[in-house]
Order: C-alpha cells, then structure tokens, then sequence
C-alpha cells in the first residue's frame, strides 16, 4: 500500500500491520506528519486536554525498573514520604481546576497500595468528584477488581498503568513483575467501568521493532489515552547514561503511534522540559493531550505556559472524550 493511501485507509478504519509499521519508520517526516495530522484531524478536534499528576506517596519502591528514580534498588537521592490525606489531595486537584485543567491523577510508588491506603484515596475522589469540575485518575500499581471498583463508586474515571515498553524488551527494564501482571490490572480496571490510560517510555535502550511493537500492543489492549515519555535519565539509575533520543526519532515515533492508534489520544508525559524547544510542533504529529506541571520527581512546565502554547498553535484547551464507534 502507498503512503499516500495510507492514512485515508485508516481513517475508514484500516488496521496496519507490523510490516507497514516499520516501513513507516523509515517514510519521509514530511509525509508521515501530513498523514498523521489528517488522521488526527478527522479523529478528534483541534483541541489539547491537559491532565495533572499528584505525587501521592513517593520513593522506597521494591521494584527494578530501570528508568524510576523511586526504587530502593538505586541510590537516586528521592526522599520517602507517606501518602498524602485527603484534604491535600484535594487541595492540589482544586488548584489545578481552577487553573482550567481538565484531569486530575494521584500517582503512588510500589507494585500496590493496601486497602487501607485504597479507602483514603478513594475518600479523596468522593470530595473531589463531587466538588469540583475535574476528571479524577489513578495510577495506583497492580490493584485487585475489589479495590478499583470501589475506586470507580468514589469518583474515579480512568486507571493508568503504563506498558512502558514493548514486550520482547519489557525483561530488560523491569524484573520484579511482569506484563501479564499489568494486563490482568487493566482487565481488572476495565471490568470495573473505568477508562484505560496506558503508554510508554521511548528512549530506554529499544529498538525501532519494539517501538513499532509498543504501539501494536496498546492498539491490543485498546487504551482511551497513551501517555508517551521521553526517558529523562536520571543519576543513580542503570540508565543514567542513555543518551537523550532525538527530535525526529519522536516526531517519528509520536506520527507512527497515530497511525496505529488512531483513536486514541496521545499524551505527552515525562521528558517535558527536554522537548520544551519543539513540543507544540508535536500537535502537528498526533499529540493531542499533555500532562502539565511538574512530574513525579522531576520538573515539568507550567499550567500557563501550556496553555499560552495550545492557544498560539491555535488550539482550544478543551477535555477530550472517548470517540465513539
């Protein structure tokens, strides 16, 4: 199939195959951005949804994962801190409302909080669901159907929990569990009447097949929202050596995941401030959301700067919704 063809082709709902993946890959960047602006376009509308994280409860975690500066395994300098109350959680999601952002997520370290820890955060999403005009999220670690429907009765919407790389390379990153775990968890979720919201670190060390692969399996899984990183690598970390992945390998990447996730939002997440110098250029190559302020441990760009960028690439700053079949 020509590159020309393809994005109309997928428009009318045309699934691409690994092959033509990697061949996209290696398509000149001019077309695949005038293919991937056209797949968005007909999608969704020039509009850019911006969602904030909260560092709920933070470092000590038992995990391996490679690129997280809150595993015990490494010596990263990030200090522990307990989970947060209510009234502060609510305190952060009310002054990011009031700033005009649409999503809301409180993020905890470890593979999952006790059910103790879940009734507090749950308690946290009643106040803030019924009081204030923002989406409520969660990336909660691998939680039981149990604790994410009681989650979902409290406010919740969407449950995030990230891939973070291709399955084949998925053993390099992380030891300590698996991708079956993370799929049994959004199956959970899923069951549960919450949104999907899953994506992925580029820059770890993965190849070009596994990027193509990455996007492949959320298209399996099929997400509502793919948060796409860019690895800031971090000192104390096996891969604080990585070299920063360059400006045309993620529009590259970023116009191959339209094309294979067509309706899904994309969403720039971790890495802000090392695209901070061509991130709105991205709008032209499939993003269509982005996680504002500042990250879990590292720093972010600000709510206004946002939205002053959205509003000069003449963008609306509007929640998307899922796209109905």
């Amino acid at each position: 199939m020509q590159l020309k063809d393809l994005a109309d082709n997928v428009i009318n709902g045309y699934q691409i195959s690994r092959e033509e993946a990697l061949e996209l890959f290696n398509a000149p960047l001019d077309l695949l951005k005038e293919g991937a602006t056209k797949i968005t376009s007909a999608f969704f509308k020039q509009a850019i949804e911006l969602c904030c994280i909260s560092n709920g409860k933070c470092g000590k975690c038992s995990e391996d994962c490679k690129f997280c500066s809150q595993s015990r395994h490494y010596n990263t300098g990030v200090k522990e801190s307990p989970l947060k109350s209510v009234d502060e959680f609510f305190a952060e999601a009310k002054y990011n409302s009031d700033r005009g952002v649409h999503r809301f997520s409180i993020v905890t370290s470890g593979p999952k909080l006790t059910h103790d820890e879940v009734k507090v955060i749950a308690q946290a999403y009643k106040k803030i669901s019924s009081e204030l005009k923002i989406s409520c999220c969660g990336s909660l670690g691998l939680l039981n159907l149990d604790d994410l429907q009681l989650l979902k009765e409290s406010g919740l919407s969407r449950y995030h929990c990230n891939v973070e790389t291709s399955p084949n390379f998925f053993k390099e990153i992380c030891t300590t569990h698996s991708l079956k775990q993370k799929e049994r968890t959004i199956a959970y979720a899923k069951e549960a009447g919450l949104e999907i919201c899953s994506g992925c670190i580029i820059g770890m060390g993965e190849s070009i097949e596994d990027r193509a692969d990455i996007a492949l399996y959320l298209r399996k899984l099929q997400v509502d929202s793919a948060p796409i990183n860019i690895l800031n690598p971090i000192r104390g970390t096996p891969l604080e050596n990585r070299e920063i992945v360059t400006p045309d390998e993620v529009r590259r990447c970023i116009a191959v995941f339209r094309y294979i996730l067509p309706k899904t939002v994309l969403r720039l997440a971790g890495g802000r401030l090392l695209i901070q110098k061509y991130f709105s250029d991205l709008y032209n190559y499939g993003i269509n959301a982005e996680i504002t302020g500042d990250m879990l441990t590292t720093a972010g760009l600000t709510i206004a700067d946002d939205i002053d960028t959205a509003i000069k690439c003449d963008r609306v700053i509007s929640k998307i919704e899922p796209v109905q079949d």
